[in-house]
């Protein structure tokens, strides 16, 4: 349908704003489902909760499963009423160019409830009236990372069914990557006979296939396999377009409704105006949602346009120039005026003369009605944003400036140039260690001397120091560890979390303490152990100068032993790149102080023991996770200290021989995050009528909290939720 160019700003923006379909969920509805049709699957997954923590574990099981094939048909049954309406309606729309103006709104409220109308029926075939109410934030929170298959893990190892209970371990782990202790329970269902390799499934593989191809493809590209990924690349693109439609589509069932009681400050198109620019939000999101891969925390930019630029290079060192030209074409329609495209457009082009038709190529059409309907609907957002006080974030980067009101236009220029340029310059610009701590203090300890500092480690807030401790004080460590680390604290020298070819061993203070109580080690031992700590702190605390006062967080004995027979073409890491309070994201070199990341750790330490091992050196890195920064040769009695942030990303290389010994150490400044274990042991030793260094301890403050996350505090109900258990960290 055209448009008038004579009509109104609020009739057109309403005319485009009601045609995204609506429906609200009814009040006194009943909350039991008729037979044959789909229960809430909030209420299963409750059910499957409760029997959980009641240790019921077959009813657990049977419930949780519910609740996820109750949602799989659930968001199958929304996607197959959008396509069966998709064109509902259609006759009343037509006829409007003919009507009289004056009868839009009418002609439009008529369009639109019969459109809804439509989904609300097909939808009431196969859904009972409970299950088409909205679930609450916690559920889709539960749901979104992948949370019940935590609960599936467990409880499928306490019914015995092991393959079960690795193929959820497997899809959990898929989504939340830093999860230490999924990562050990994967190791060890590895390890038990009978699970095999095709048990570690991902269940949700079927959301997340475009991922597999888009790795697919770039394998392809590496390997100059120009065929493949040509066919590789054609697949994601087609992919990546039908998990989007598949994501609109469950934008039909809104979750907000129409106020019935009369609102004095909006009238009836407003409130219409705001649900129906919601909904349309809602479908302009999904370019997020999708371009997220599974564990991350943010999207990859401009995924379709990027997709669409390795096509078409794919395509021309293929042979298939007609192929490169369509695909072209394509990626200009998100940017028109770039110049390489255009510049590579001439090429194609030139390389086809007298090839008219195929110089002549158009875009794909799937990808010309993507950009159509996007850029129709910004239009509309736009207007609610400066018109309708609506908020809205765009997500996309090649939006073009003309769709923007003139009233918005300065504020988005000045926020599109600010996030180019963070992504042109990939956020390398100098960094910033906001964590209050200033490098460059004395080393109040006898013999202890600065080897490097910030310069000689090409960073900020990082240090350097030998002789800590003296060969002899190493050796009894080494002897510690060496009798006790095995089954100091329950990893009992499996292999290594990080990769299957190193042995893994640790030893807190207090598991040492009880070791001694049992006679297994000296008691001297043990509490050199301690005092090496406290030792430690007072150069850290030193050197790295603040206001605040800083606790013990945690301190742990690690060892790492090289498996022979299994390092051969070894590419691994000992322990791959990181950062110790926040989730390191390379793609986009962001980092996030969010669960399930030691956000409360300020400063961290590593005091080597020995060096007779081969590989195995700490390395700084940048925050791409590639490019290494600074090395550092472990030995006897060298202690690396540095903040904990994302100043500092870091890594050990693979230890190829040998056995590699280091304490770990990490401090903080938040009291109630305060290591206990080791004032337990310092409880214990002072129970037993020795004297231990012990820190000062405020009144009221015995509560131990969740860790904060500095992300997003405001969502605190979400972030708290207990899917990290245990206290190790394997570094």
């Amino acid at each position: 349908m055209a448009l008038h160019s004579n009509t109104s700003p609020v009739y057109v923006a309403f005319f485009f704003i009601l045609s995204c379909v609506f429906i609200t969920a009814g009040s006194g509805l009943s909350s039991e489902s008729s037979s044959g049709l789909l229960a809430p699957y909030d209420e299963l997954y409750y059910r499957g909760v409760r029997a959980y923590f009641s240790e019921d574990w077959e009813r657990a099981a049977e419930f949780l499963e519910k609740s996820i094939s109750t949602r799989e048909k659930l968001l199958q049954t929304r996607r197959k009423c959008h396509d069966e309406c998709s064109t509902t309606g259609d006759d009343k729309i037509s006829k409007l160019d003919k009507e009289d103006f004056t009868l839009w709104d009418l002609g439009i409220l008529e369009w639109s409830q019969v459109r809804a109308e439509c989904v609300r029926f097909c939808m009431g075939r196969s859904v009972s009236p409970a299950a088409l109410l909205p679930v609450s934030s916690d559920i889709e929170y539960e749901f979104g990372t992948r949370n019940p298959y935590n609960y599936l893990q467990v409880t499928y190892y306490k019914l015995d069914k092991l393959a079960k209970a690795a193929s959820a371990a497997h899809t959990f782990f898929v989504a939340n990557p830093s999860h230490l202790e999924m990562r050990n329970n994967i190791e060890k269902y590895r390890r038990i006979l009978g699970v095999k390799e095709e048990s570690f499934q991902d269940r949700e593989r079927e959301q997340e296939q475009h991922w597999e191809m888009y790795d697919e493809a770039i394998r392809a590209e590496s390997s100059s396999d120009w065929m493949k990924a040509v066919k590789k690349w054609k697949e994601c693109v087609n992919e990546t377009l039908k998990q989007t439609e598949n994501c609109r589509a469950q934008c039909v069932m809104a979750s907000r409704v129409i106020p019935e009681e009369p609102d004095t400050a909006q009238g009836l198109y407003e409130r219409a105006a705001d649900l129906s620019l919601s909904l349309l939000s809602c479908k302009q999101m999904c370019v997020t949602l999708v371009s997220m891969r599974p564990g991350r925390v943010s999207a990859l930019e401009d995924f379709l346009p990027l997709q669409l630029e390795h096509l078409h290079i794919a395509q021309f060192k293929a042979g298939d120039l007609k192929g490169a030209v369509e695909t072209l074409r394509s990626q200009l329609l998100f940017y028109p005026t770039d110049t390489d495209s255009l510049s590579n457009l001439e090429v194609y082009t030139q390389s086809l003369e007298g090839n008219t038709e195929a110089q002549d190529t158009g875009p794909m059409q799937e990808i010309a009605k993507y950009v159509s309907r996007a850029l129709q609907e910004k239009r509309l957002l736009y207007f609610g944003m400066a018109n309708l006080d609506f908020k809205f974030s765009d997500p996309d980067l090649w939006t073009p400036e003309d769709v923007v009101p003139e009233s918005l236009r300065e504020t988005w220029r000045a926020e599109k140039e600010k996030l180019h340029e963070k992504l042109k310059h990939g956020e390398k610009l100098e960094e910033v260690d906001d964590s209050g701590f200033y490098a460059g203090g004395p080393v109040p300890v006898v013999g202890v001397t600065v080897t490097m500092d910030d310069q000689g480690l090409n960073g900020t807030n990082r240090v350097v120091l030998d002789g800590v401790l003296s060969q002899s004080e190493c050796d009894r460590v080494m002897q510690l560890s060496t009798v006790a680390a095995s089954v100091g604290d329950g990893y009992r020298g499996r292999r290594s979390p990080h990769t299957p070819h190193e042995k893994f061993e640790g030893l807190t203070v207090l598991s040492a303490l009880k070791l001694a109580q049992d006679k297994v080690v000296n008691h001297s031992d043990a509490r050199l152990l301690h005092e090496i700590g406290e030792t430690v702190k007072v150069l850290m605390d030193s050197y790295f100068r603040s206001h605040s006062i800083i606790y013990f967080a945690y301190t742990h004995l690690v060892c790492r032993t090289a498996i022979p027979g299994h390092q051969e073409g070894r590419l691994d890491l000992s322990h791959p790149v990181h950062v110790d309070n926040c989730i390191l994201e390379p793609e986009t070199r962001q980092c996030w102080r969010e669960a399930p990341a030691f956000t409360h750790r300020d400063l961290s330490a590593v005091l080597y023991l020995n060096d007779d091992f081969e590989g195995g050196d700490f390395f700084f890195a940048d925050r791409d996770a590639k490019t290494v920064t600074a090395r550092v040769k472990p030995k006897c009695g060298r202690l690396v200290g540095f903040t904990s942030g994302p100043v500092n990303p870091h890594g050990v290389t693979a230890v190829t021989g040998g056995r590699r010994c280091a304490l770990a150490l990490w401090f903080t400044t938040e009291k109630h995050h305060r290591d206990m274990e080791r004032e337990e042991a310092e409880e214990l030793w002072a129970a037993d009528g020795k004297s231990v260094v012990k820190e000062e301890k405020g009144d009221g403050e015995s509560a131990v909290k969740t860790a904060r996350s500095g992300r997003s505090q405001g969502n605190k109900r979400s972030k708290d939720r207990e899917r990290v258990t245990g206290r190790r960290d394997e570094l």
